[in-house]
């Protein structure tokens, strides 16, 4: 599956996964959809150094929790997500959209804190 979903817009947030409790979860900076999606998580995309951090992260969760997905980039600048039932073929291929975000983790229960502008 493609993540193609456009993301042209501008509210400016840190999103985190509350995993190891609070205080512990890294944030990231994103641009988040002003709208919570019916599970109450938001929908974030991150600038390419950013994505970059959150791969590495989602990397080292995967490390310890097997059911959180593996990411990889792509020589072409896309981020190939791969989950526990499917270790060989990513599930997922997000791509940047036309300002060069990306659309990554989309599904994953990502909460959100405002940046004051």
């Amino acid at each position: 599956m493609k993540s193609t979903q456009d993301t042209s817009f501008g509210v400016r947030a840190n999103v985190y996964i509350e995993i190891d409790g609070a205080d512990k979860d890294p944030s990231f900076e994103a641009y988040v959809i002003d709208r919570q999606v019916d599970s109450g998580d938001v929908q974030p995309c991150f600038t390419r150094p950013v994505a970059e951090q959150v791969v590495a992260w989602a990397n080292q969760v995967s490390e310890v929790n097997t059911d959180f997905p593996i990411c990889e980039w792509s020589q072409e600048g896309y981020i190939l997500v791969f989950t526990s039932d499917s270790r060989f073929r990513p599930s997922e291929v997000v791509q940047p959209d036309k300002d060069g975000l990306y659309a990554l983790g989309l599904g994953w229960p990502w909460q959100s804190t405002e940046v004051e502008q």
